[in-house]
């Protein structure tokens, strides 16, 4: 099992904005690749973590998952005009993706 952690810093003033959009991005899109079966939860900063970094994160069986999760979202023309949507509100070059393996 994997961990795939997905992170952005919004913009001073627009975490709220940015978090929004994330929602937004999870009923519209997620829903339409089978976000519910990676159990999706969204987290920002709180202590030792910057308060402005929105996480999304997707628990995943195998990278092969993830790869077919990445396939599908591709695909799908709405993914890319929310990226465009979400932009004015991130940070530049603070998007992040990191895959943890999960020790059991």
């Amino acid at each position: 099992m994997f961990s795939a952690r997905w992170q952005i810093d919004a913009k001073f003033g627009h975490k709220q904005t940015a978090i929004e959009l994330m929602r937004k991005w999870e009923r519209e899109i997620g829903s339409q690749v089978g976000l519910a079966d990676l159990k999706f939860q969204l987290m920002t900063g709180s202590v030792g973590a910057r308060e402005a970094t929105i996480e999304a994160h997707h628990q995943v069986e195998s990278l092969a998952q993830l790869e077919e999760f990445f396939a599908k979202i591709a695909k799908i023309d709405a993914h890319a005009k929310w990226g465009k949507e979400l932009e004015p509100y991130v940070v530049s070059g603070t998007s992040l993706w990191q895959v943890f393996r999960v020790v059991e």
